[in-house]
C-alpha cells in the first residue's frame, strides 16, 4: 500500500511549476489530491486532481473556502502544501506600498490563513504542512526584498508554529534555489539554461520534481520524527561559487 494512499492532500499554486510537479507526485503516491490555483484555466490542464478550487489564497474568504470545500468533499485533510506565489524584480525604490503588500499577502498572509484554517482538521488526522519558502530568505540572490521578505516570514512562522501546534501536526518548509519554472527561465534556450546551471555546485539549475520529491517526503511517515525543519533544494548554491582550481 502506498504511504498516501486515503490521505486526502491540498496544494495550492497547483497549475503550474513546482505546485504541479508536487500535485502530481503526491497522486502518484496514492493520494487523493485537491489543487488550488488561481489560475483556473491552468488548473484544468492538470488531470491528476481529484477537485479543482479557484481564488485569492491572500484574501481570507477564498483562503477558506479552499479548505472547507476540501472537507466538505472529502471529510479530512492530512496534508497542506502552500506552496502559491508570486515574485517581484524590482530595486526597493522602485517598489511600491501596493506592490509591498501583494508580496506579502500572497507569499506569507495567504500561508498564515490556510494553516490556520486547517489546524483543525489536520490535527484530527496527525497530518502536517509543508510550506514553500526560498533560498532567498537565507541569502540575497536578486533584488527582490519584498519576496525575501515575505519567504523569511515563512520559515519564522515553520518554526513557531511547529512548536505551537506538536505534538499534534507537524510543520516544515523546503526553500528551493534556482529552479526551472516557466516564469523564471521562460525567456532562456535550452544552451543558455545549462550554462546558467554550470555555475552551481551540482552543474546544473533544478527542476520542479526535485522541490516535489523533497515536499513529498517532509509530508510522508519517513518524516515523522522531523518538524521546525527548513530543507535547502539549491543544488548546493547556498555553498557559493565552486572554486576553478
Amino acid at each position: 500500500m502506498s504511504a498516501f494512499a486515503d490521505k486526502v492532500v491540498v496544494v495550492t499554486g497547483a497549475a503550474r511549476g513546482i505546485g504541479r510537479a508536487t500535485a502530481v507526485e503526491f497522486a502518484s503516491a496514492g493520494a487523493t489530491v485537491v489543487g488550488a490555483d488561481l489560475d483556473s484555466e491552468a488548473l484544468g490542464e492538470v488531470g491528476e486532481l481529484a477537485l479543482r478550487l479557484g481564488g485569492d489564497v491572500g484574501d481570507a474568504d477564498d483562503a477558506h473556502q479552499i479548505i472547507d470545500g476540501t472537507l466538505a468533499a472529502f471529510g479530512r485533510l492530512d496534508a497542506l502544501v502552500n506552496n502559491a506565489g508570486t515574485w517581484l524584480l524590482k530595486p526597493t525604490a522602485q517598489i511600491t506600498p501596493e506592490e509591498w503588500d501583494d508580496q506579502l499577502s500572497t507569499n506569507l498572509r495567504s500561508f498564515f490563513l490556510l494553516i490556520r484554517r486547517a489546524y483543525p482538521a489536520l490535527a484530527e488526522t496527525g497530518g502536517n504542512v509543508v510550506n514553500v519558502a526560498s533560498m532567498a530568505a537565507m541569502r540575497f540572490t536578486t533584488p527582490h526584498v519584498a519576496y525575501a521578505s515575505a519567504k523569511a516570514g515563512v520559515i519564522a512562522m515553520t518554526r513557531d508554529l511547529a512548536a505551537e501546534y506538536a505534538p499534534e501536526v507537524r510543520v516544515n518548509a523546503v526553500a528551493p534555489g534556482p529552479i526551472d519554472t516557466m516564469g523564471l527561465t521562460a525567456a532562456m534556450t535550452p544552451a543558455e539554461k545549462a550554462d546558467f546551471g554550470r555555475r552551481y555546485p551540482l552543474g546544473r539549475m533544478g527542476e520542479p520534481e526535485d522541490v516535489a520529491h523533497a515536499i513529498v517526503f517532509l509530508a510522508s511517515p519517513q518524516a515523522a520524527y522531523i518538524t521546525g525543519a527548513t530543507l535547502p533544494v539549491t543544488g548546493g548554491t547556498e555553498l557559493g561559487v565552486p572554486s576553478l582550481f
